[in-house]
């Protein structure tokens, strides 16, 4: 799998050269990569956050990555990415670009930009003639002040000031309807009549609509369905519609819209649910992709450049070959599905950092804020891969903090806390979501298999958080349960739901699982803690040059800390005599090293 070559691709940006320098294919296999060993890292709990390695993707881009590519029937697509002139380009091959009217701002990844008062695309004419199906799938971000009533798209005709047979979707109230004549005969799908689309984030929007069936999906998941539409899409205006409009409503006396819209994309047939679900998170899919080829492959972090796309950087002692990045075997998404084709990120060096030295950065942080666990100050750390610096943030003064600095110029950057980005805080019911290094993702017994089982298991997630717990997980005959810590004083009985929580999509939940509650026999959190620290000094003692990964983990089911490495028993038998009862020593293999004959190897 060959890396992208950037060199006639355009401008790097500044931030991203600066943190990169190419390398030399090598010729020689990659070096064994033990992820475990590299990132060992302490775990601390209570007012303490964890010092990890860590990628905020959300925070390190605004731009997306293009979304899955579903072409069959595809009538039109304007992916809305230009970045001059007035023409938003049909992508679809069959030439029905379309026009912008108004005021024109494209922000290129980030859509085209609708100010409210007259931005609007003409859509070539009689663009529904013939159908008896119909799919529009669009992205979509509404600005917060945006009134009502609104089209976020209007397909039909106009008579007067007033719409004369359309099919249109609107956020307020959330719905999309197909009328001959006027809005008194409209057919609508809908959630309810409160539902709205939420503003100010990116929304994926789906209608489809075929037979007597027509859907409605928001970020690929059913919102609403209506069995009962009679109209189909050809049948408006004979197939003559003159008033195909994106951002403007059919009625004069309505607003346009404002806000943003990006791959906007009409079909002749309705989409599949699971088809839905593709092009609502292609993008989501395509960075767990990114994120699977970087851990696969041994780099420290990866993330999204606006000019370039996808980015993996490696290690600066990395002695494997960066332009051909091999594919894990057997991946999958989180829905089973088998991808079938790959990310080409761009691959470089850290300039000044290899595992190792992040992890005593880590280590020299927590050492000067809170010497001997003293946690007077909050601290939390991580490696912000983009700009190849340690990101420190802490409410410790600049006395604590320029020593720091100063043994460590050019590859720390000190921050304080702010109102949107609170710090760490001892975890207490309704106060602060606590860390869960200490135990695995939550995940149903039978697997996640459609994004409504998704989201619940996240709810199940959120709830364990937000009220302290250990951790959660799916026991087959009852149902989800979360363990709490033994010594843990609030009521297991009457579990807090975090205010103002919402899917990774923005999504409120209508209702919220119900799951049993229990306390550990044997661990409060610092216990485990302390387990964990026991068993990084065990695997990972000073002077031992011997790489062993390691892995530690609270497993709620079984009531039992698991530690996952690759140590001999020599090394490990002593954890289970310091902690009869409590400790579950897993081996694993070590990592095979990739071949270089261009195929994979099956990470055990």
């Amino acid at each position: 799998m060959r890396r992208k070559n950037v060199a006639g691709t355009g401008r790097v940006a500044a931030r991203v050269m600066a943190a990169l320098r190419r390398g030399p294919a090598a010729t020689e296999a990659p070096p064994l990569i033990r992820t475990g060993a590299a990132l060992r890292r302490r775990m601390y709990s209570g007012a303490v956050a964890v010092l990890s390695l860590a990628l905020a993707a959300g925070v390190l881009t605004t731009a997306a990555p293009a979304q899955a590519e579903i072409t069959s029937g595809l009538l039109l697509r304007y992916k809305l990415d230009e970045t001059s002139g007035t023409v938003a380009a049909d992508s679809s091959g069959h030439g029905r670009d379309g026009t912008v009217n108004g005021t024109v701002s494209w922000g290129g990844d980030e859509g085209l930009a609708f100010n409210g008062s007259n931005t609007y695309v003409k859509v070539p004419d009689n663009i529904m003639a013939g159908l008896s199906s119909i799919s529009v799938a669009f992205d979509v971000w509404i600005d917060p002040t945006m009134g009502k009533p609104y089209f976020l798209y209007g397909f039909g005709n106009s008579s007067g000031t007033s719409g004369n047979g359309y099919l249109f979707s609107t956020g307020n109230q959330f719905r999309t309807g197909i009328t001959q004549t006027t809005f008194t005969a409209e057919q609508q799908t809908r959630p309810g009549t409160s539902y709205q689309l939420a503003r100010g984030m990116w929304k994926h929007v789906t209608y489809t609509q075929t037979g007597n069936t027509g859907i409605l999906y928001e970020n690929g998941v059913e919102k609403a369905r209506n069995t009962n539409v009679t109209i189909t899409p050809g049948s408006i205006g004979g197939g003559t519609t003159t008033a195909d409009y994106i951002g403007r409503s059919l009625y004069s006396n309505d607003l346009y819209f404002k806000g943003r819209m990006r791959d906007f994309r009409v079909y002749d047939r309705a989409l599949s649910s699971s088809e839905v679900h593709s092009v609502a998170t292609g993008t989501e899919d395509q960075w767990e992709q990114v994120q699977a080829l970087a851990a696969y492959n041994g780099a420290v972090g990866s993330f999204h450049d606006p000019d370039v796309g996808p980015v993996i950087i490696f290690p600066s002692d990395y002695t494997g070959d960066i332009n051909d990045l091999q594919r894990p075997p057997d991946w999958t998404n989180e829905f089973g599905q088998v991808p079938t084709d790959w990310p080409v990120p761009v691959t470089g060096f850290s300039q000044q950092f290899t595992f190792d030295q992040i992890t005593d950065l880590q280590n020299a942080v927590k050492a000067q804020i809170q010497p001997n666990d003293d946690t007077n100050y909050r601290v939390s750390a991580y490696y912000d891969v983009s700009i190849d610096m340690m990101v420190v943030k802490t409410d410790a003064p600049a006395s604590v903090t320029d020593p720091l600095a100063a043994q460590y110029p050019g590859k720390i950057v000190i921050e304080g806390y702010t109102l949107d980005d609170p710090p760490p805080a001892d975890c207490a019911p309704e106060q602060a979501t606590v860390d869960n290094v200490l135990n695995v993702d939550v995940a149903p017994a039978v697997g996640v298999s459609d994004a409504a089982t998704k989201l619940a298991w996240q709810q199940v997630q959120a709830l364990a958080d937000y009220n302290c717990a250990l951790a959660a997980f799916d026991d087959p005959t009852i149902g989800p349960v979360i363990i709490f810590p033994s010594d843990y004083a609030g009521d297991i009985d009457d579990l807090q739901k975090p205010p103002g929580w919402t899917s990774e999509y923005g999504e409120i939940p209508a209702d919220w699982p119900v799951p049993t509650t229990a306390k550990s026999p044997q661990f409060t959190r610092a216990q485990i803690t302390d387990i964990q620290d026991e068993a990084i000094r065990q695997v990972s003692a000073d002077g031992d040059t011997t790489a062993y990964s390691v892995t530690v983990r609270y497993d709620a089911m079984s009531d039992r800390v698991v530690v996952e490495t690759d140590a001999p028993a020599s090394v490990t038998d002593p954890l289970l005599t310091a902690y009869p009862n409590k400790v579950v020593i897993k081996a694993v293999t070590p990592l095979t090293p990739v071949s270089t004959d261009n195929t994979t190897t099956t990470v055990p």
